[in-house]
């Protein structure tokens, strides 16, 4: 017996040294393969980059907070779909050894993709400022500048058929990829448009430096230099694809990205739609604490939406802790008080019948005190907010609020305020709003954009540049100019077009004259996307057809490139080196 338990005991000690060996090769080849981020999420540790003081450090201009973290595997939409509908949702995915040692952070390449080439574009550190890391793009001289000025020109003089020579010449040239990705958009042709937006979210990713880490809370990019927009520009697109998914933890994730890497400036507006997202991933916490932390110094509740998320966060959080749901009315009751157009547009959204509205919520001269900037600002939250108030136990405490504030609203604290407020605060939308209503598209809201958001052409790969903007080199053709935001767009898009309907040129075998018009004040912007999706099917057509063919060509090919990138990393570097001396 003696013997046997000595046995057993030595069977046993082997099986743990086994086990252990194997998990020691398993962090081996995560260490030859993949990135910090994955080494730690199979470690399970938590990264001490996110164990930073919360808050905004006035001193430093540094925004910093653990409810900022980054899940890493939530910011590709594949991995969600497939938690959602299972491996069989997600078809036509690279196969073989070789695309399962990596981990893609965004997108996962398709094998129908052309084979990925040495293109020209790398990420490095820019500088360093007050424990921050400041990364940028850079453009090889010799390859990636020189058909980028190729692009500019066939943009920049509407050339559509330039456009696509040059992902034929490069298939996997970012702004043209981000170009075409809109069009097809517009033309209704969404698997298309999210197909090339992934190649270039791809492109990007694959050019990351080896310390540019998406968990950080510590790397910043420069939203002013030109070369870096691409990146926010297709983070912020793939985060309006995923939404219309329903891929909400992708979108959460990828919005928390997004901000981390500019929260000083905010380029996208993100903090117009995180809130939402967060509530769709209920994720209650984090608004709470989001405000709790930076309120004060970003004055979150003074934004309409998060004056409303935050009501609907802590009644739900009442609802788990089984508490009443007093502060949860006083928060909503102060947010209707403030913006009662809200209010107005969820009653009528759902029919809400609520008799009180006439005194306050539905009262005329108190939807005349909301700014044209204000109403924009509650009409998007309600587009991307209103099934939100369809639960009848928050439709119950969302009529009990309003009906309060409908009868005894003169008597509430900051009821004057609230007047001035949304007379005075509210004038005129900054940059980065019009930029992020501009790109979300949605027609109602849109349509209220000022005339100074359509004073040049708008490209489709860098919407409403800053001011500021600044690039090593400079593109050699000049930007055309347009009121008319139909016909600006147009005009990078189909060519020979002057933006004179009533010339009624053709342009590839199509009359524009039948479906463009000047647009006046009262409907110069919220048609220019609804005009953009009745344009003929030819140019779209030859768009395909010119994607299959490269596909056709990809598929010849198995693509070492795309995947085997330790074997190239050191030529992809020398070749960098050489094209930026």
């Amino acid at each position: 017996a003696v013997v046997s338990t000595q046995s057993t005991g030595s069977n046993k000690a082997k099986k743990r040294k086994k086990k252990k060996k194997k998990k020691v090769e398993k962090l081996e080849t995560l260490n030859n393969d993949d990135d910090l981020d994955l080494i730690l999420s199979e470690l399970n540790v938590e990264p001490s980059f996110v164990k930073t003081p919360t808050g905004h450090d006035a001193a430093s201009g540094q925004f910093k907070s653990a409810s900022l973290t980054v899940i890493r595997k939530h910011l590709n939409a594949d991995n969600e779909l497939r938690r959602m509908f299972g491996r069989e949702a997600i078809e036509n995915r690279g196969t073989g050894s070789q695309f399962r040692k990596r981990s893609y952070i965004f997108a996962s390449p398709k094998s129908t993709w052309p084979p990925m080439t040495k293109f020209g574009i790398q990420m490095i550190v820019d500088k360093n400022v007050d424990g921050m890391t400041y990364f940028k793009y850079v453009h090889s001289k010799t390859n990636y500048q020189r058909l980028q000025q190729i692009f500019w020109r066939a943009s920049h003089h509407a050339d559509p058929h330039a456009v696509r020579q040059v992902l034929e010449l490069h298939p996997y040239h970012i702004d043209t990829l981000l170009h075409l990705s809109e069009v097809c958009r517009v033309s209704e042709d969404s698997q298309t448009a999210s197909d090339l937006l992934n190649r270039a979210l791809f492109c990007l990713e694959r050019a990351f430096h080896p310390n540019f880490n998406v968990a950080s809370l510590n790397c910043r990019m420069d939203y002013d230099r030109s070369e870096n927009r691409s990146l926010f520009v297709a983070l912020f697109r793939q985060i309006l694809f995923v939404s219309q998914k329903s891929c909400w933890q992708t979108a959460f994730e990828l919005a928390k990205l997004l901000y981390n890497i500019n929260p000083e400036q905010d380029p996208m507006a993100i903090l117009l739609i995180i809130d939402i997202l967060a509530l769709k991933v209920e994720d209650f916490r984090f608004i709470i604490q989001f405000i709790d932390e930076f309120d004060h110094s970003l004055k979150l509740t003074m934004l309409p939406n998060f004056a409303f998320s935050h009501s609907i966060a802590q009644f739900y959080k009442e609802v788990v802790e089984g508490l009443p749901h007093q502060i949860s009315k006083g928060l909503l009751q102060k947010a209707v008080l403030n913006y009662p157009m809200i209010a107005q547009l969820i009653c009528e959204k759902h029919s809400f019948v609520i008799e009180s509205n006439t005194h306050y919520v539905m009262n005329e001269d108190v939807l005349k005190s909301h700014t044209r900037s204000l109403t924009q600002q509650c009409k998007l939250y309600l587009e991307r907010s209103s099934d939100l108030w369809k639960d009848a136990k928050v439709t119950n405490w969302f009529k009990e609020s309003v009906d309060f504030v409908n009868l005894h609203h003169a008597t509430m604290p900051g009821y004057k305020e609230a007047q001035n407020r949304r007379k005075s605060v509210f004038l005129s939308p900054p940059l980065n709003v019009m930029r992020h209503i501009f790109i979300s598209d949605i027609s109602s809201v849109s349509a209220l954009l000022p005339n100074s958001a359509f004073e040049s052409t708008q490209d489709p790969h860098d919407p409403m540049p800053p001011p500021t903007s600044y690039s090593d080199y400079q593109p050699e053709t000049t930007q055309v100019h347009s009121g008319n935001p139909v016909m600006a767009f147009i005009n990078s898009l189909m060519p020979g077009f002057t933006g004179n309907p009533e010339d009624g040129q053709e342009v590839g075998g199509v009359d524009l004259g039948g479906f463009l018009h000047p647009i006046g004040e009262d409907n110069r912007a919220g048609q220019w996307g609804e005009q953009l999706r009745n344009i003929p099917g030819d140019f779209g057509v030859a768009l395909r057809d010119m994607l299959a063919n490269l596909y056709r060509q990809g598929n010849q090919d198995a693509m070492p490139d795309v995947v085997d990138e330790a074997s190239d990393s050191n030529d992809d570097q020398a070749v960098m080196e050489d094209d930026l001396d």
